[in-house]
């Protein structure tokens, strides 16, 4: 359904969708594509990966012409994107002579609805104005994030075990459909695809991690910034893990510097936060009722709006229930309940099946500390957008929940019938040594 309290219009006309146009632009981005693969697959040592990264961006293609199919025959017009394509339309003629102004497209704020259909207006200024071939765009956009978040994933564990990762990363149905299209959600994929990186190479240690962050930040914190505060606060949680730094004559220069971005970064981020939601307060649960009563009433979008929120964190077990599985099949009340059912039965059966996995979350995360970003991003999401109340706009928000839940129920293993190899597999005492160890050699390492 189209989610309530964002932009929506019942177009007054369809935007074209001239196939020589869109296949002109499909060619072009798979043409840029493959040479990405090709050189991760090399990286990454696997061949397969790159049939799997271009079999991803082809089932985004399709994720694409579906959204325009269902939005057609089942909603008559009337849904999230009608408004940020229109909208793009007015402004693409703009931008196109060089006015960059949003007068007279409608937009109220460029924080959230308005970043995305002036990023489709600069998208439509370059591609003319043609529906299907912005979606390719937007949905290779998605692609791209997602490839980051891989990227994310291999620098935590370099021991190998990516495959696993890969395919719920680049398969999952909800990635593949509802970052499809001109959306905040494909623009944000992006955007905290390039930010993650950044936050993984900080934890470890390497060079560049700090504009990487700052990169991505700039390309989507207008559009979501709930998603960046709680990003955010999950990196500052996790740099409590980090290892320490044996350039002891560096290290209090380098601990206040990482004080002040992070400082920076999250007041710029509430500020936008409270914009985001329209609410002047200033308590969290204050923002997730305000949230939760935008999304509740009647008319277009609040079909589902029926989800029970309370912000008492004792209730805390029905929001994970709401936003990871919430319907199954056999509380489905239509056809497009029942298809969500179906992938909330896939998300549970993962689930059941890595529980192994989550039992070294705490273990894994102690040795690599983006393991402890996913962690509480995780937990933050569940608890936070269970207030939106809205069943079909959970379903297409938690989409960026996935990228770092699926790293706990990825988290490798060393394979069956093995001694355990991997430091999060080792008994407490082995893993005590080895930290104290590598405190002891970064203690009189030579400064």
């Amino acid at each position: 359904r189209p989610a309530p309290g964002h932009v929506i219009l019942a177009a007054s006309g369809k935007l074209p969708s001239d196939p020589v146009v869109v296949l002109i632009v499909a060619l072009i981005l798979i043409g840029v594509s493959l040479p990405i693969a090709r050189r991760l697959g090399r990286t990454e040592g696997d061949p397969r990966l790159v049939s799997l990264l271009m079999i991803g961006l082809l089932l985004h293609f399709l994720g694409s012409g579906a959204q325009i199919f269902i939005d057609n025959h089942v909603y008559h017009g009337v849904s999230d994107f009608s408004g940020y394509v229109h909208q793009g339309a007015t402004l693409s003629r703009n931008f196109r002579s060089f006015n960059f102004t949003t007068s007279g497209a409608g937009i109220r704020s460029v924080v959230g609805d308005g970043s995305v259909s002036i990023a489709a207006g600069v998208v439509f200024a370059i591609v003319g104005v043609n529906e299907l071939a912005a979606f390719f765009v937007f949905a290779w956009f998605s692609w791209l994030g997602a490839i980051f978040f891989y990227r994310a994933f291999c620098l935590t564990f370099p021991e190998g075990g990516h495959r696993r990762y890969a395919l719920m990363l680049f398969l999952l149905p909800s990635l593949l459909f509802w970052t499809s299209d001109v959306s905040k959600e494909s623009v944000t994929m992006l955007a905290l695809g390039v930010a993650t990186l950044g936050t993984a190479r900080v934890l470890a240690r390497q060079r560049r991690g700090y504009p990487v962050i700052a990169l991505g930040t700039a390309i989507g914190v207008v559009t979501r910034p709930n998603e960046f505060a709680l990003l955010f606060v999950s990196l500052t949680v996790a740099m409590l893990f980090r290892s320490r730094d044996n350039r002891r004559q560096l290290r209090a220069v380098r601990r206040f510097g990482t004080l002040v971005f992070l400082v920076l970064l999250l007041v710029v981020t509430g500020l936008l936060l409270v914009k985001f939601v329209h609410s002047n307060s200033t308590s969290v649960s204050g923002l997730l009722n305000s949230a939760h009563q935008n999304n509740s009433g009647l008319g277009a979008g609040f079909g589902s709006s029926n989800v029970p929120f309370s912000s008492d964190p004792l209730l805390y077990p029905r929001d994970v229930y709401t936003v990871l599985f919430d319907p199954l099949p056999f509380t489905a009340g239509s056809v497009t309940q029942l298809l969500a059912a179906a992938e909330n039965t896939v998300v549970l059966i993962l689930v059941l099946t890595s529980l192994r996995r989550l039992r070294l979350v705490f273990r894994a995360g102690l040795e690599r500390p983006y393991v402890i970003l996913a962690t509480v991003y995780s937990l933050g999401f569940l608890y936070a957008f269970a207030a939106l109340g809205n069943l079909g706009l959970i379903t297409r928000e938690r989409t960026l929940l996935f990228p770092y839940f699926l790293v706990l129920l990825a988290i490798p293993l060393t394979p069956k019938g093995e001694p355990p190899k991997l430091p999060w597999e080792q008994p407490r005492l082995k893993r005590r040594d080895r930290r104290l160890a590598a405190a002891r050699a970064g203690f009189s390492s030579p400064t």
